[in-house]
């Protein structure tokens, strides 16, 4: 009865009105009644062709399906966004945006961050285009939080100083020149406590104090649980600073609160968890420091096993993708064949240029052992080598998982000379690795040497040769 009177609603709407319903459909308090009621917009947006409101449907229970922790239905509505073709450059660009933000956030959660931010990049020259104010805050606003998260603070207050500038030109809305939707007017007062953080990282706390205190006013201006959940998380970094433990402590317990009502993502508990760690142990609380160090590991094998299940979606799709090329590749070569029976000579000049074409191309064949996902980790771990990121040995294991095992076999070595070891796996010159690990020449002919002694390896083999056959 209740469908068929939400029904009955939902079918007198236009297409505009049912995604202004959509729009307003508050995600931090998202979740099976929310996902129900957008079930049924969908329905009545395909009954009348209504595509743009059908992509933005799926797009906003992806989003609410990710943040209540189930990575495999986020995945599925992403899916079937493109398996459906309701994304295109003739669409409403907002759901293009959206879509592209979405699935940045996807690939981020799972490791795959080159990819996450191919996924924004392909729109962020499109959305300087089009001079929306909502749009420029929102997208330097996830830059800001992947460049933060991966240790490029500089990078990441350039962006969050973008989104903060347009943040309040999207509220102030001079001249009624945009659409005003509630969920995203609440989501705009976010950059101003990410401001804050970023400062904090900086040490920057004068500058850091001024925007704590201006996003802790703006809080009397919404009632939205994720800005709350936000801003109160960023404060409480800054009020450790000036050693304020007691703001600190009731701060984070509303957080962890909110966390456990509306989120089951690793990305909103995981955080908290860390902070109120590392808060007992600063006040020398030993029994609830241990507690969250319990509760840390928790959420680590809960997410853990939530990437393994979104790389195999995406493995699983890449191979479905595989598939296709190969039945398109297997058509082309019958009609290839029948042309073979038609014309020797053309058979001939085909077998010349392919001969010609492969010996110019040697390394082609190698190259099609690698799934883009292999692919995408091998140059992250690459990049991370070069920034000598504390995270290049933790992405190199998963790249090579059993480098590290089969070292150990050889010999005991400490961390410090297995990610040594992985440098020159990755055939770094000696001056390379001098230049990205900030060490002279000399110090890294001599870790060379020592390595030698502690792997046994004769005189007369290249260290690089010996380090090329470990894994075979």
């Amino acid at each position: 009865m209740l469908f068929l009177i939400s029904s009955l609603f939902y079918a007198q709407q236009t297409e505009e009105e049912l995604k202004n319903i959509l729009y307003d459909i508050e995600f931090c308090t998202s979740g099976s009644k929310e996902i129900v009621k957008i079930e049924n917009i969908i329905t009545i947006c395909r009954m009348n062709s209504y595509q743009d409101c059908i992509a933005l449907g799926y797009l906003k229970m992806a989003n609410i399906y990710n943040k209540n922790g189930d990575v495999k239905k986020a995945f599925y509505y992403i899916d079937k966004v493109e398996k459906e073709n309701l994304i295109n450059e003739k669409k409403d660009f907002e759901i293009v945006l959206y879509f592209n933000l979405i699935k940045s956030m996807l690939y981020y959660g799972v490791g795959e961050r080159v990819k996450a931010l191919q996924q924004m990049d392909e729109v962020y020259e499109k959305i300087m285009e089009q001079k929306n104010a909502y749009y420029t805050y929102l997208i330097n606003w996830q830059y800001a939080g992947f460049y933060n998260e991966m240790g490029k603070t500089e990078k990441a207050l350039k962006k969050i100083k973008i989104a903060y500038q347009y943040s309040k030109i999207y509220r102030e809305n001079k001249n009624n020149q945009y659409k005003i939707h509630k969920t995203q007017l609440a989501w705009s007062y976010k950059a101003t406590p990410y401001l804050a953080a970023v400062y904090v990282d900086l040490g920057k706390f004068d500058s850091a104090k001024i925007y704590v205190q201006e996003s802790l006013a703006d809080l009397k201006k919404t009632n939205d649980k994720g800005v709350l959940y936000f801003t109160l998380f960023h404060a409480a970094k800054y009020y450790r600073t000036i050693k304020d433990f007691k703001n600190v402590q009731h701060y984070l317990w509303i957080c962890k609160k909110i966390a456990n009502n509306h989120f089951k993502n690793e990305a909103y508990r995981k955080p908290v968890a860390n902070e109120l760690k590392s808060l007992y142990e600063e006040m020398k609380e030993k029994d609830s420091a241990a507690f969250y160090v319990n509760e840390l590991l928790n959420i680590q094998t809960a997410g853990e096993k939530q990437n393994d299940e979104l790389k195999d979606i995406i493995d699983k799709k890449e191979d479905i993708e595989d598939k296709k090329e190969k039945k398109f590749s297997q058509r082309l070569g019958w009609i290839l064949l029948g042309s073979i029976v038609i014309g020797v000579l053309f058979i001939f000049l085909f077998g010349n240029y392919y001969r010609k074409y492969k010996s110019r191309n040697p390394d082609t064949i190698d190259m099609l052992y690698l799934t883009p996902v292999q692919e995408c980790i091998f140059n992250e771990v690459i990049q991370l080598a070069k920034e000598n990121n504390a995270e290049f040995l933790t992405r190199f294991n998963e790249y090579s998982p059993r480098f590290t095992e089969e070292l150990l076999k050889v010999s005991p070595l400490k961390i410090s000379e297995i990610r040594f070891s992985a440098y020159i796996y990755l055939n770094f010159s000696t001056k390379e690795i001098a230049e990205y690990t900030h060490t002279s020449v000399r110090t890294v002919q001599t870790k060379k040497y020592n390595l030698r002694k502690k792997l046994d390896i004769p005189g007369n083999m290249d260290i690089y040769v010996w380090f090329s056959k470990l894994l075979k």
